[in-house]
């Protein structure tokens, strides 16, 4: 048999005191025992049948509320619903922020905080780029591929397509001319042992020496007469170097080739005059000056030419010579430019005969 279920308990609280009441379910008892005690032997159908009457019989009925006397019982105790566990704040610069405000209604503590924190992160930070730069500058600078390359083919230029050669008209104390190069070369020798210095120059077919330069035909004449007195057989004249175009010559040696004539223009009409004895005049001084300073300018290394080396050689060498006797009155000194003049002619006709090579 089943177990009678236990009845129901329902508390009301009036005026805040409990009082509990039972549900009388005496009639709902017995029905139930009696659908129990049924012939279990009747027909299914008539089991079922007798079933559904008695639970719509059942759910007819109707009950009495009793209620129960009022007693002093225990008061029931209330528990408070807790709240949820609050979660572990996450960690950054926003919750730093909030505690501090918390902290510190104000926010003077939380500016200073946060500007020196900012401030140290930043520097870190840029210290860390900078560091890094290095190291990459320091590693592509000791990976860099060695340059193989002389330095001469690191200095040379892209030839010029030609450079033009000007004609050189000046005047001469010539010693001779001869057919062949021996000739004369016992009589530069025999000038030579006498103190005087000479310079051969192949023209043509013929050799010509020559023992002097000036600027004018008149001075020559007069520098002429001063080596008869020594026994030297010269008469002046007018020699031209004739210009042409000579190729293969870079941008240095064009410029050099260029405003060589008119250096050496200059530096005759001086050396005529210390040839002489004679003050050199400020404005072929003054013209010296600057051609020389532009000369100056040229790089040295430029000039690969074997041949405007030489020019440019006796150019300075007859500048400096100037000077010596502008400062000393010296006639050494006069002597040398006149051979530096004559070895600048040597160089040039070869210039002028070799095609620039």
């Amino acid at each position: 048999m089943d177990k009678p279920k236990s009845e129901k308990t329902i508390t009301i609280k009036i005026n805040g005191k409990d009082r509990p009441f039972q549900e009388k379910k005496e009639e709902k008892k017995g029905k139930s025992w009696e659908l129990r005690q049924l012939d279990r032997k009747q027909e299914q159908t008539e089991f079922f049948t007798s079933i559904q009457t008695a639970a719509g019989k059942e759910a007819d009925d109707s009950f009495d509320w009793i209620l129960p006397e009022e007693t002093e019982d225990e008061d029931i105790k209330e528990y408070k619903i807790a709240a949820p566990p609050k979660s572990p704040a996450k960690n950054g610069l926003s919750t730093l922020a909030r505690k501090f405000r918390g902290r510190n209604k104000q926010g003077f503590l939380t500016s200073i905080f946060l500007a020196v924190f900012f401030a140290v992160l930043l520097g870190t930070s840029f210290g860390f780029i900078m560091l890094k730069l290095v190291f990459t500058d320091q590693a592509a600078e000791t990976v860099a591929p060695p340059i193989n390359e002389t330095p001469e083919a690191a200095n040379q230029q892209t030839p010029a397509a030609a450079a033009d050669l000007e004609t050189i008209k000046t005047y001469v104390v010539q010693g001779g001319v001869f057919s062949n190069n021996d000739a004369a070369q016992q009589i530069q020798k025999a000038n030579s042992q006498k103190g005087v210095y000479s310079q051969s120059i192949k023209m043509g077919e013929q050799t010509f020496l020559f023992l002097g330069v000036s600027g004018s035909l008149d001075e020559a004449k007069e520098i002429g007469a001063d080596l008869k007195s020594e026994g030297i057989d010269v008469f002046a004249k007018e020699v031209a170097f004739g210009g042409r175009a000579i190729e293969g010559v870079n941008a240095e040696e064009k410029k050099l080739a260029e405003i060589a004539p008119v250096l050496y223009q200059s530096l005759s009409a001086g050396a005529a005059s210390a040839s002489l004895g004679r003050s050199i005049t400020p404005e072929t001084a003054e013209k010296i000056e600057s051609y020389i300073k532009t000369v100056n300018e040229l790089q040295a290394d430029q000039i690969q030419n074997k041949n405007l080396i030489s020019v440019r050689e006796e150019l300075l060498n007859a500048s400096k010579q100037i000077d010596t006797y502008q400062q000393s009155g010296d006639g050494a000194a006069a002597g040398k430019i006149q051979e530096h003049l004559l070895g600048f002619l040597a160089a040039y006709q070869s210039l002028l005969q070799s095609d620039g090579q």
